[in-house]
């Protein structure tokens, strides 16, 4: 009977003291919440703050601001620089690869063209024809 006493004694400790602490834990909860409703009060404020000073801020003003024009400015330099820079190394590639640029594939068709109405010139048309049809056989076999 000594244990049954003993473990009764135990018990009603232990409820005793998950009563004290679940209290306690209400209470922290309560002050928590509290904590937490007055920071969101007081975020409240500096985030219409922000907002109304985001309203504020016109495009066409920060435009014409001296230091934001010396920006744009210096990047439009940089880009430019860039672009010279990227061409340079492409036509270093395309030399190095042995294939024709954009611009001497221009030049080319340009020349080709020259000639092509040079010889539609000078050609007679009875050759033209001759030469059209033996071109026709030559691209059906």
């Amino acid at each position: 009977m000594a244990t049954n006493g003993k473990t009764r004694n135990l018990e009603t400790f232990v409820k005793q003291q998950l009563e004290g602490a679940q209290k306690r834990f209400e209470g922290l909860e309560h002050e928590a919440e509290k904590v937490l409703r007055n920071l969101k009060a007081r975020g409240r404020g500096p985030a219409r703050e922000v907002e109304k000073l985001l309203g504020q801020i016109n495009p066409d003003t920060l435009l014409e601001n001296p230091a934001v024009k010396e920006l744009g400015r210096k990047a439009t330099q940089v880009r430019s620089e860039l672009r010279k820079r990227l061409d340079g190394i492409q036509t270093r590639a395309v030399e190095a690869v042995g294939v024709a640029s954009q611009a001497q594939v221009k030049e080319l068709n340009r020349e080709l063209s020259k000639l092509s109405k040079k010889l539609d010139q000078i050609v007679p048309p009875s050759v033209k024809k001759a030469a059209s049809r033996a071109a026709s056989r030559v691209s059906a076999s």
